[in-house]
C-alpha cells in the first residue's frame, strides 16, 4: 500500500534513507550523506504533502517525493514535454531489507498515475550516473536518458516519460 506520509512517519523515513545510504557505499556508490537527505528535508516534504511512502507487511519500506519542483540545473535538459504539465520524482528509497521486491517500480507507477490524476503530461526525475540500479529499472520503464546534470555529488542523468 502506498500512502501519504505524516509528521509521525518522518523519522522512519530517515531510517529508510540511512539504510539505502549504508548500502550505496558499501557498492562504492557516493550519492548521499550526512548532508543530504535530511530529517528536515523530510519533514519539510511531509509538511508539503509531498510525501508518500510504501508500507510492507505494515511497516514503512519506501519514500519517495512527488510534486513541480525542480532545481534550476533542470532548465538545461531538453524535455520531451515542453510545458509545465509534469510532476517531478524526487528522493525515491526502499529501505535495504525490502529491495529486490519490486517497490520501487510500484512507487514510480504510483507517480504515473499520480501525474495522470492530475492532468499532468510526464514524469521526470535525475538519477546518479554511478547508480546502475536506478539507471537500469528506469529505462526499463520505459523513462528516456535526456542529458545529463551535475550537483554536489557529480554527474545526474536526467529521465522523462510522456504519460
Amino acid at each position: 500500500m502506498i500512502r501519504r506520509l505524516t509528521v509521525s512517519d518522518a523519522e522512519s523515513a530517515l531510517e529508510i534513507v540511512k539504510s539505502v545510504i549504508t548500502k550505496m557505499r558499501a557498492m562504492g556508490i557516493d550519492q548521499w550523506d550526512e548532508h543530504y537527505p535530511t530529517l528536515n528535508d523530510i519533514q519539510q516534504d511531509i509538511e508539503k504533502q509531498h510525501a508518500y511512502g510504501f508500507l510492507y507487511e505494515y511497516k514503512l519500506a519506501g519514500y519517495v517525493i512527488f510534486n513541480q519542483e525542480y532545481d534550476i540545473e533542470y532548465n538545461d535538459i531538453e524535455w520531451l514535454n515542453c510545458s509545465d504539465d509534469f510532476l517531478v520524482m524526487h528522493r525515491l528509497s526502499v529501505h535495504a531489507d525490502f529491495q529486490g521486491k519490486g517497490i520501487a517500480r510500484q512507487l514510480v507507477r504510483f507517480g504515473e498515475e499520480l501525474a495522470i490524476n492530475y492532468n499532468l503530461k510526464s514524469l521526470r526525475f535525475d538519477a546518479f550516473t554511478e547508480n546502475p540500479v536506478s539507471n537500469i529499472l528506469y529505462e526499463k520503464m520505459g523513462y528516456q536518458n535526456l542529458g545529463q546534470v551535475t550537483f554536489r555529488k557529480g554527474l545526474f542523468n536526467c529521465y522523462e516519460k510522456m504519460l
